[in-house]
């Protein structure tokens, strides 16, 4: 297995944590458009840290988990 396969996303989080999109989008209030464009990297979370905190208890993560799981690819 590539380290790139071992390397955490946000998909694997929330795959991890059971949830599918819809289901992520709406425990945060926003589309699924928008967990979408996270997960392919072409967006980024931009929240404030109340919304840190939810997306963390959502994805049952660490905030250690969460930064490398939004860390950009190389």
């Amino acid at each position: 297995m590539s380290a790139e396969n071992d390397q955490l996303s946000l998909a694997k989080l929330r795959q991890r944590a059971g949830l599918t999109q819809r289901q992520l989008a709406d425990a945060l209030g926003i589309t699924i458009k928008t967990i979408s464009a996270w997960e392919r990297g072409v967006g980024e979370p931009h929240l404030t840290i109340p919304e840190v905190k939810r997306l963390m208890d959502v994805l049952n993560c660490t905030f250690d988990e969460l930064l490398e799981a939004t860390q950009p690819r190389s």
